[in-house]
C-alpha cells in the first residue's frame, strides 16, 4: 500500500474530523498554494481543514485566500484535537519548528514535498524529488485520488507551480509540469489577475532595497560567484517588510557570467541566513548540507552564526571546490 492509498483511507475514516495543514515559515507561493490545494482536498472528504501558520502572508499572495480559506495561528487551534497533520513543501521539521508540537500531537502525519534533502520525518512521506514543485504533486494527488478540483484550488496550485519554477524558467520544470498547468488553466479563474498579483505589484521599498543590496556586490572566482549582503544597517534604516527580500538572489543570478549567487542576510548579532542559487550545473544543496542546511540543486540555504567575512570566505571556498 503506497502513501497516497494511506491518505485516502485515513481521510475516508469517519472518525477523522480535523486536518491541520502546515506550510513552512516565511511562506512562498509553493507552500501557500499547496496548503490551499490540500485544504480544498480534505473538504472533499468532509473534513475540517485548518491552515496553521504564525507568519504573515506576503502581500502578493494574499489574493489566494478566498472562499472561506483563512490562516490560523497556533494559539487559535490549541484546543482542537489534531487527527491528521499534513506538512507541505517542508524538507524538514525545522521549517515549521514553531508548530512541531501540533504536528507531533496528530494521530497521523503526512509529509508532502519535493526537496532533494527531505528527511522523511512523518509517518507517511510522499516525496518526489523530480516534481517541479509541491503544487504539482498536489495536483497529481487530486488526480490519483479521483478528487474533483474547483477553481480556487486550481488557481492556488497554478500559483504554486508558476512561482517555484520561476515562470517555467528553472530547470525543475519538466514536460509533465506543462501538462498539469494546461489542465489547471482550463478552470475558471482570472489568469490576468493572478499574474499581476504575483509578478507586477512590486513595492517601491522593495526596489530601493534591491538597489542597496546590489551596492554590496562582490565577484569571486573570475566572476562566477557573486556575493551580496543585507546588512544590519540596511535593516535599521530602510523601510521594507521581510518579504521584500524575496527574489533578490534570483535578480543577481541573472548577471552574465555568474554561476552561483550567495545572499547573506543579517539576522541578529553574528547570525546570518544564507541563500544560494546556481545557474547551470553546480549543486548548491550539496554545499548547503556542509553547513547543515538543505534545499534544491539550484536553490538552497542555511543559517550560521559567525562573523560575516568568515562566512563569506568559507562559502566561497566551498563553491570553488564545487566548481
Amino acid at each position: 500500500m503506497n502513501n497516497l492509498e494511506n491518505l485516502k483511507i485515513i481521510l475516508s475514516d469517519p472518525k477523522i474530523k480535523n486536518v491541520f495543514i502546515l506550510p513552512h515559515n516565511m511562506p512562498d507561493g509553493d507552500t501557500l498554494g499547496s496548503a490551499i490545494g490540500v485544504y480544498h482536498l480534505v473538504q472533499n472528504f468532509d473534513k475540517r481543514g485548518y491552515i496553521v501558520l504564525n507568519d504573515d502572508i506576503p502581500s502578493n499572495l494574499s489574493f489566494l485566500l478566498c472562499d472561506g480559506v483563512r490562516i490560523h495561528k497556533s494559539s487559535d487551534v490549541k484546543s482542537i484535537d489534531v487527527d491528521v497533520a499534513i506538512a507541505v513543501d517542508c524538507g524538514e521539521t525545522k521549517l515549521f519548528e514553531d508548530r512541531v508540537p501540533l504536528f507531533q500531537k496528530a494521530k497521523h502525519t503526512f509529509n508532502i514535498d519535493h526537496h532533494l534533502t527531505n528527511s522523511n520525518y512523518a509517518e507517511h512521506n510522499y516525496v518526489n524529488h523530480e516534481a517541479s514543485s509541491t503544487g504539482e504533486m498536489i495536483y497529481l494527488i487530486y488526480d490519483e485520488l479521483c478528487v474533483k478540483l474547483n477553481s480556487d484550488a486550481a488557481r492556488a496550485i497554478y500559483a504554486a507551480i508558476v512561482t517555484d519554477t520561476g515562470s517555467f524558467r528553472y530547470s525543475n520544470t519538466r514536460p509533465l509540469t506543462f501538462k498539469v498547468c494546461e489542465r489547471l488553466i482550463e478552470f475558471d479563474f482570472d489568469f490576468n489577475q493572478l499574474n499581476v498579483e504575483l509578478f507586477q505589484n512590486k513595492s517601491l521599498e522593495k526596489l530601493q532595497l534591491l538597489n542597496h543590496v546590489f551596492s554590496t556586490l562582490h565577484l569571486y572566482l573570475n566572476g562566477k560567484c557573486a556575493v551580496v549582503r543585507l546588512t544590519e544597517e540596511m535593516m535599521n534604516n530602510l523601510n521594507f517588510v521581510e518579504y521584500d527580500t524575496d527574489g533578490i538572489v534570483e535578480f543577481i543570478r541573472d548577471i552574465k557570467g555568474v554561476e552561483v549567487v550567495v545572499f547573506m542576510r543579517h539576522l541578529k548579532d553574528s547570525a546570518y541566513k544564507i541563500s544560494m542559487r546556481s545557474k547551470n550545473d553546480i549543486d548548491v544543496s550539496a554545499i548547503a548540507l556542509k553547513f547543515k542546511g538543505g534545499g534544491h540543486k539550484k536553490a538552497a540555504g542555511f543559517k550560521i552564526e559567525m562573523p560575516y567575512d568568515q562566512i563569506e570566505k568559507l562559502v566561497v571556498e566551498a563553491i570553488e571546490e564545487a566548481i
